[in-house]
């Protein structure tokens, strides 16, 4: 396997070329798991590769990895152990996430996972199950907020600071896995929380939701009071598009950015540090605030290690539309979520990094068809700005689903150049790959189903039993347009 690293806005191989991620996010959330929840064997990687998919975020919890303080679970760790081995055999990359929802299970008296309960202090506040949704307890809980105070503080429990501890999990992962040639690197928590300085937010936010109801002119309130009048679901949320999202959210920028700057900046560098100790190998990926998935913009500078900049590093943004995890979501608008990922963007260009999108999608059971064009249109979004990405999630027999209609593509695994432009036209079912060279070169690019390419000399890498193919394109310097027709 070749070995990824970060030039600017994109990712490349130790053959200069420009490398594009397709995959799937695989967690294990489960509590008191004594091995990783699915059993991602042969068959699986085989299958896996045949839908075009070589990209995993492993989500694993610290809960699962560090049961009992300072006593790794090596059970759990040998399951993954297998996983690196058969993703370095099937030329799949494996992105190592540390999960978490609402800090921690707390031993199963809430629906969170991430922290073991040793590791969780909530200072007396006694956790519940949700009463709305899963993530109401960002909102309403104060025993999630007081755990991540006292994360974010480092505060000690039996003399160690809880980040310490942490920085030692992840030590360890990295000895163990940082010379594995399937790794692609290191997501340091997924989906950073703010703690208490949440409450101001989500005042702000609640307070600024009613004002631009009441008075954003973007707006049409007529559309908008009929729809109600009518019980019209889908028109009412339609009347709230992504300018008026983004809208409310400015007002908040503010409070993250002391987050950011003040909490999650300093954690990613010592994070990153302790890594670093023990291997010069792996990305290293930031991500934003979950309240960040819904707009507000990220202002966390560039990870650096003992004052320098971290050349391995990457953005993993995630996004959803805002009915996520909610009956509503089959009224998803792709407005919105465009809207959030551009601002994204823009803080992709603020870091000059490559971005893996490490979460979107979020369908509840992956047989749902009627949402394909919400995600078709978002797939058209990161094929535009080149985005790798990896869709949530897996639930352990998707192969065989109408999820892998989708995500199954023609798209480009490795380009022998700057990329132009790249896109699938449904319509036409053409994909077109455009791209300047200043050498000779092979590109890969995966192609779903069987095919006509006029103009370029191929050979097949890899066939499948699905019909779908890796083929190898050598192309010139210069400008190359390769055009491949779906028969």
């Amino acid at each position: 396997m070749e070995k990824i690293i970060c030039d600017n806005l994109r990712f490349i191989d130790s053959k200069g070329r420009t490398r594009l991620f397709n995959g799937m996010n695989i967690d294990d959330k489960l509590l008191d798991s004594e091995g990783f929840r699915y059993n991602l064997d042969e068959e699986f990687f085989k299958g896996f590769c045949s839908f075009g998919l070589d990209f995993i975020r492993l989500a694993v919890t610290w809960q699962n990895l560090e049961p009992k303080m300072g006593k790794y679970n090596e059970n759990y760790l040998k399951s993954l152990d297998s996983i690196f081995s058969l993703a370095e055999k099937y030329g799949v990359y494996i992105l190592l996430d540390m999960h978490q929802d609402i800090y921690s299970a707390n031993g199963g008296k809430c629906v969170g996972d991430g922290a073991p309960e040793w590791a969780a202090i909530t200072d007396g506040a006694k956790p519940r199950m949700p009463i709305f949704v899963w993530a109401d307890g960002y909102f309403f809980g104060k025993w999630v907020h007081n755990a991540f105070d006292h994360f974010w503080n480092n505060d000690y429990v039996r003399g160690v600071g809880l980040q310490d501890r942490y920085c030692d999990l992840w030590k360890m992962l990295a000895e163990r896995y940082g010379n594995s040639p399937a790794l692609f690197g290191f997501d340091l928590m997924n989906e950073p929380f703010p703690g208490s300085q949440s409450r101001k937010m989500f005042i702000k936010l609640v307070s600024n939701i009613a004002k631009a109801i009441l008075f954003n002119e973007k707006i049409d309130r007529k559309k908008m009071v009929t729809s109600v009048i009518k019980r019209d679901t889908a028109s009412t949320l339609n009347c709230i598009k992504g300018d008026v999202i983004r809208d409310v959210m400015v007002h908040i920028d503010d409070l993250e950015a002391d987050f950011d700057i003040n909490k999650y900046s300093p954690f990613m560098n010592k994070t990153t540090a302790a890594i670093r100790e023990v291997t010069d190998n792996g990305i290293i990926m930031m991500e934003q605030c979950y309240l960040c998935n819904s707009g507000i913009k990220q202002s966390a500078p560039p990870i650096t290690v003992n004052g320098e900049r971290e050349p391995l590093q990457c953005f993993g943004p995630h996004s959803y539309d805002i009915m996520v995890d909610t009956p509503l979501y089959k009224y998803a608008n792709s407005s919105r979520v465009k809207a959030f990922f551009n601002e994204m963007h823009n803080t992709q260009l603020r870091l000059n990094v490559p971005v893996v999108v490490g979460e979107w999608g979020g369908c509840s059971d992956n047989t749902d068809t009627s949402w394909f064009p919400h995600a078709y249109e978002l797939l058209d979004f990161f094929d535009e700005k080149q985005w790798s990405h990896a869709y949530w999630d897996y639930h352990g027999d998707d192969l065989e689903k109408p999820i892998m209609t989708l995500l199954c593509r023609t798209h480009p695994v490795a380009v022998a150049g700057d990329i132009i432009c790249y896109g699938y036209d449904r319509d036409k079912d053409e994909f077109t790959l455009k791209f300047n060279a200043d050498k000779e070169g092979e590109t890969l690019i995966y192609v779903h189903k069987p095919f006509t390419l006029d103009g370029y000399e191929y050979t097949t890498v890899e066939s499948y039993d699905n019909g779908s193919s890796l083929i190898s394109v050598d192309t010139k310097p210069g400008e190359s347009t390769i055009k491949i027709n779906i028969n």
